[in-house]
């Protein structure tokens, strides 16, 4: 009855009353209830915390624990707490050591019910803990905003051509180290080939390289390479890479995603007209969302947010609650290794264990992609959004007539049917004249629907994207990552240990909208330590062969750190203030002494090279070892662009891979990769591959020796190369080898090279058409293709 009173009396108070009055029956009656029934169980000084529920404060009870949400203010009936105290459920009963009596459960329903108040805040000691990580965490390299450094002075001044050489020979010096010499001209311009467009030099450009006694000969190669269409083919398969790019979902039952290739020409355009990094990213996260100033680039940009819907998902997961939660842990775990260099997905169900990223962080970013709809759910099998691109005036009136005709048709031969149907009625089911008639007139109609769907037009172009929510809002903590274990909401934003310097952690959301220009424009902010750090150190990686952070993926704590931390601070401000320009950073790499050094060398100090003494020799990617042996074969389509899959089909496994299309071009299934890409370590699709894997198996020997297709393009060499050869012997077998390997045969390789092919009786170079001929020269482009050389760049 006291209970009671007091909840009639507070209905008249003032608010202000009101609270005090609530606050005081808390302490008075639930407070010390807590403590003596709960706190044993539920609170920090538990040897073990029940359920990982904590009513030792509000923030405890409001987060919930394994079961969910604890206690649901003002609903008592829908609260765990109020179940578990009337011992309702044989598997829920609290506290274990006996039922509380009648007027103690009244407490707390009569507390539940006005609304719980709980002026108790969260643990201090707790909350301590996740601050000091917090503000700790700030003082870690990689979260540090970068610093302009000074150009260091070194003593050998005549040595660097540029900056970037001055911080490295600075580091060397400082331990009592030298670099080694330059490499020669024709390694240098073949280097500069594989790393710019993915495809070997002719025999004639290295030659005309070579006698070109120019002082800025090598900076014209690097111009003229880097406005070749293949770079973008190039450095676009770079950023599929990270992209996670493929073209099927995976999974058992995979579908096939029929418009990726238009990201992936996305991409491509992309790098080749240099778009600014800042702007490529941007449209990717948000460019649906972009005003644009004419129809070519709003499709532009609608194709770029195909990066958000690319990822690897099972689509037939029938909860449907649980597909939207996955979905979005795999856009945030990609968004974070892709941009950031951090792996997010851990703090999916607790807090990082290692870098300074909440869970509520987790879902201050959740929010955001919760809020943007990237799947289309359906009773069965779910799809990713698509987004209708632009078409002609001409294509959409044909498009409208032809729906115009099919619907007039549709309702005719509904008509048509339902006399049928009165006709059978009436005529008792008899087959009348009438009836049969009417009947036929029906098969007329579906007949004439028929040929018309032969005659439909090309469908509208349409393109994987995603669109704002109807209704955004923030997510709420969603206790261990699971669908329905809700905690506590958490407003949209960043990460808190990122945000200093105007880049606040809670951005001020439009309303109606998800929050994705927002995210975008953090992610670009000059401010931002991280995005182009990560961005440049793969740059490097990717033409000195090891990023100045080696984990390329990974800048957290249980990352590698930069061996040149203040050369990689110069690159990343450089590259900002160079407007997020790609080809001005690598054009800038490759004019550096340092990238022109010679493989050769080896300091017992430095065994990895961290110092960056010498160039790395680097083995070829899968696609430039198949686009090299088409190339040289004479084989290579260079035709750019487009949709590549020969027939589109639901699933992708059991695909034939038949074509003669750049390595780019070459479908990506999640299911079925082509051989050579199983071979030689091609990213995973499944994941953001900043770095791929560099693996020696004799399954790459096997390979050489034995596929079908290194074989096949041994003949096609041979029978490119005999018909245009007209050298002796021994001018042949140099040829070959520059073709081939990019340089001309050792002494001892020529000479073994001569014996091979006179082991199959040729000895003047008129037998050379020969079928035998043709077999030995064959035979030697096999070798040739087998060699180590012909995989690694020196």
């Amino acid at each position: 009855m006291v209970v009671v009173a007091l909840l009639v009396t507070l209905s008249v108070f003032s608010a202000g009353q009101v609270d005090r009055e609530r606050t005081k029956f808390f302490e008075k009656k639930v407070r010390p209830l807590l403590v003596a029934r709960c706190y044993e169980c539920h609170s920090p000084d538990a040897k073990k915390v029940g359920g990982r529920l904590l009513l030792s404060s509000r923030e405890g009870w409001e987060q919930g624990g394994e079961r969910g949400l604890a206690i649901v203010a003002g609903e008592p009936e829908r609260s765990l707490v109020i179940r578990a105290v009337r011992y309702e459920d044989k598997d829920l009963r609290m506290p274990p050591s006996g039922k509380l009596n009648a007027a103690e459960i009244a407490t707390l329903v009569a507390w539940v019910k006005m609304g719980a108040p709980d002026p108790r805040s969260e643990n201090a000691v707790a909350r301590e803990r996740r601050s000091i990580a917090v503000d700790r965490g700030r003082d870690f390299w990689a979260f540090e905003p970068p610093r302009r450094p000074a150009v260091p002075a070194v003593d050998d001044t005549s040595w660097p051509r540029t900056e970037i050489d001055r911080f490295l020979l600075a580091r060397l010096e400082s331990n009592g180290l030298k670099p080694v010499a330059d490499a020669d001209r024709r390694t240098v311009f073949r280097r500069a080939y594989f790393d710019l467009i993915g495809m070997p030099p002719r025999p004639d450009e290295v030659k005309a390289f070579v006698r070109d006694p120019a002082p800025d000969a090598f900076s014209k190669v690097v111009d003229r390479l880097l406005g070749s269409p293949h770079f973008g083919e190039r450095w676009g398969r770079h950023w599929l890479d990270v992209a996670r790019f493929a073209e099927s979902s995976g999974g058992g039952r995979s579908l096939v995603f029929k418009n990726a290739w238009r990201y992936r020409d996305y991409v491509i355009d992309s790098f080749n007209n240099d778009k600014p990094f800042d702007r490529f990213v941007t449209e990717q996260i948000a460019g649906d969302l972009l005003p644009s100033a004419n129809t070519e680039q709003r499709d532009e940009q609608v194709i770029a947010t195909a990066y958000l819907v690319l990822g690897s998902i099972n689509y037939e997961l029938q909860d449907k609650e649980l597909l939207r939660l996955e979905v979005v842990d795999e856009q945030i775990d990609t968004l974070g290794r892709t941009f950031l260099g951090l792996g997010l997905g851990c703090a999916r169900c607790h807090d990082h264990k290692f870098d300074p990223i909440p869970t509520t962080d987790y879902y201050a970013l959740a929010g955001i992609l919760r809020s943007t709809r990237a799947v289309m759910h359906d009773d069965s099998v779910s799809t990713v959004v698509e987004q209708l691109l632009t078409t002609s005036s001409e294509h959409r009136s044909a498009l409208d007539r032809h729906a115009s005709a099919r619907e007039k048709l549709n309702e005719e031969i509904q008509q048509a049917e339902n006399k049928v149907k009165e006709l059978e009625e009436e005529a008792g089911r008899a087959v009348s004249d009438t009836v049969a008639s009417a009947r036929s007139r029906v098969e007329s109609l579906e007949g004439k629907l028929k040929a018309l769907e032969k005659t439909a037009p090309a469908p509208a172009p349409t393109a994987m994207s995603v669109m704002d929510e109807e209704n955004p809002e923030d997510s709420h903590v969603y206790i261990r990552g699971e669908a329905r274990n809700l905690g506590p909401r958490v407003p949209r934003g960043f990460l808190t240990v990122l945000s200093r310097d105007g880049l606040g952690a809670r951005p001020r959301i439009a309303p109606g909208t998800s929050g994705r220009l927002e995210l975008a424009s953090w992610l670009t902010s000059p401010s931002n330590p991280l995005t182009a750090r990560v961005l440049v150190n793969r740059i490097w990686h990717h033409l000195v062969g090891a990023g100045l952070v080696r984990t390329t993926d990974d800048f957290g704590t249980m990352g590698e750190r930069p061996s040149h931390p203040q050369l990689l601070d110069y690159l990343a401000i450089r590259f900002v203030e160079d407007g997020w320009s790609v080809k001005r950073a690598i054009r800038q790499i490759l004019l550096s002494r340092v990238y022109q050094l010679s493989t050769r060398g080896h300091v017992a100090s430095d065994p990895e090279n961290r110092l960056v003494y010498r160039a790395n020799r680097k083995r070829l990617e899968a696609e430039c070892l198949r686009d090299s042996m088409l190339a040289i074969s004479g084989q290579l389509d260079l035709t750019a662009g487009g949709l590549t899959i020969r027939k589109l089909t639901q699933y992708d496994v059991r695909y034939t891979f038949n074509t003669r299309r750049r390595s780019v071009y070459v479908p990506v299934f999640r299911n079925s990769l082509l051989e050579l890409f199983r071979a030689f370590d091609f990213a995973n699709p499944n994941l953001a591959v900043g770095q791929r894997n560099v693996s020696t198996l004799p399954t790459q020997a096997l390979y050489f020796m034995n596929s079908p297709f290194v074989l096949q393009q041994s003949r096609h060499a041979a029978e490119r190369f005999l018909a245009g050869a007209r050298q002796d012997a021994l001018g042949r077998i140099d040829q070959a080898y520059g073709l081939v390997l990019g340089r001309p045969p050792t002494k001892a390789e020529r000479a073994m090279s001569l014996a091979y092919i006179r082991s199959f009786g040729l000895e003047t170079k008129d037998s050379a058409n020969t079928d035998g001929g043709l077999e030995a020269w064959a035979s030697l482009f096999h070798a040739l293709f087998a060699s180590l050389d012909f995989r690694y760049v020196n």
